[in-house]
Formats: structure tokens, C-alpha cells, sequence
């Protein structure tokens, strides 16, 4: 089994909505296909069977009402920290260590589906993404071994960074065993812990400023 796994407990309060961020529509569709759907079928396109949504403290019901077919789970994120969106997931579903979990941000687009390469990679595989500007992102080190979490760009860290991420189900089953959700917050922290293999993306846009969004009808 192929599984999306999708963080949306960010408020969006850069964006000042009174709808979920994740319901922000693309552009270029005569009907209304929200941004959040750039992933969705970027995962499912890439054999994904279910995806699952982990809200934050309370559901985001106008998300929920979009993705209401069998195929969607919903669950609440009872943790803080974003690396216990992960532990969220594991509790929520009897994952296999044969089964493949992808992971994205759902308010980004991105040229093509990086997915399909990282499929071909056994174990972690991270799509880095080039950001020059002055974001805080988990970048990799110039030696390409470890990701400096949340950091801009100086001359310690790459411009590169980690926009997807492709786990086995027994990288995840083994992250639980060591502890990793205990000891760490970020999901940078526990990649950190592990091998990882990379693949080179293209272009990866961020749509959680009103500075990104109209850049995105722009140009895209």
C-alpha cells in the first residue's frame, strides 16, 4: 500500500482567510480545484491508494468536506511538533513495512512529480527543492549529509532543501522504535538520524504569503 500523508494544522494567519489555506484555488482550471489538490494528485498520480490528513487541534472542516470520499482519512494531531505528524499517522494506521508513505506540505506546487523518481529509491528519499532567499527551511549542509533545520541561506547551508519526502513503512516503523517522536520536534531532526538518499526537483513555490500566491497566478 501507497499512502499520502498530509500536515494541515497551519492557521494560515499570514493569509488573514476566514477559509483554510489548503482552499486556495489553483489557477488555470475552469472549475474550482483548490491548491491543496497540486499534491493530492501529485501523490495519487503516483499510486497512492489513501490519503491522510492530519489536521491540527481541531478539523478543518471545509478541507474535510472537499476530501470526503473513502479514499481520504482524517485525523486530529494530539502532539505538538511537527515530527509528531509522523507519530499521528502511525497510530492512526496498521502500517505494514512494505507499504510506502509520501509526505508533503499541502499550500506548495511544484514542476512535475518528483515522487515517481523518489519511488525508485529504497528507504528515505528527499526532494531537494533551491531557495536563495532569505526562508527558513531545512537546508542541507555543504557537506550533503545532515539538514540544518530552519535556516536561511548563508555560506554554511546549501540553497537546497527538502520539499517532499518518500518513506519505506520500515524506515517509519523503526524511527517509533528508537524513540525518535520523543526526542525530537522537527522533522529534520529525525532525518538527521537516518540515511537518506536525495533527488534533484525543479521548481517548488511556498503559496502561504499573499507575496508567493500572486507571484503563482503570475506566473504559472
Amino acid at each position: 500500500m501507497i499512502y499520502g500523508l498530509i500536515p494541515i494544522g497551519g492557521k494560515g494567519t499570514r493569509l488573514g482567510l476566514s477559509f483554510s489555506k489548503e482552499m486556495l484555488p489553483q489557477k488555470g482550471f475552469l472549475y474550482f480545484n483548490p491548491v491543496s489538490n497540486h499534491l493530492v494528485t501529485s501523490m495519487q498520480n503516483a499510486g497512492a491508494e489513501q490519503i491522510i490528513f492530519i489536521h491540527g487541534f481541531e478539523f478543518k472542516e471545509d478541507v474535510r468536506e472537499f476530501y470526503n470520499d473513502p479514499c481520504y482519512l482524517h485525523f486530529l494531531q494530539k502532539n505538538e511538533g511537527f515530527a509528531n505528524v509522523l507519530k499521528e499517522f502511525l497510530i492512526n494506521i496498521e502500517l505494514q513495512k512494505d507499504d510506502i508513505v509520501l509526505f508533503g506540505m499541502p499550500d506548495t506546487v511544484f514542476r512535475g512529480n518528483p515522487f515517481h523518481e523518489m519511488l525508485k529509491h529504497r528507504g528515505i528519499a528527499c526532494a531537494l527543492f533551491r531557495s536563495n532567499d532569505e526562508s527558513k527551511v531545512d537546508r542541507l549542509y555543504v557537506n550533503r549529509q545532515k539538514f540544518a533545520v530552519k535556516q536561511s541561506k548563508n555560506s554554511t547551508f546549501d540553497d537546497r532543501f527538502w520539499g517532499l519526502l518518500k518513506f519505506d513503512g520500515s524506515d517509519m516503523i523503526h524511527i517509533e522504535a528508537e524513540g525518535h517522536f520523543e526526542k525530537y520536534m522537527e522533522i529534520g531532526n529525525i532525518l538527521n538520524q537516518n540515511a537518506f538518499s536525495c533527488i534533484e526537483a525543479e521548481e517548488y513555490l511556498d503559496l502561504g504569503t499573499w507575496d508567493n500566491y500572486n507571484y503563482y497566478l503570475k506566473k504559472y
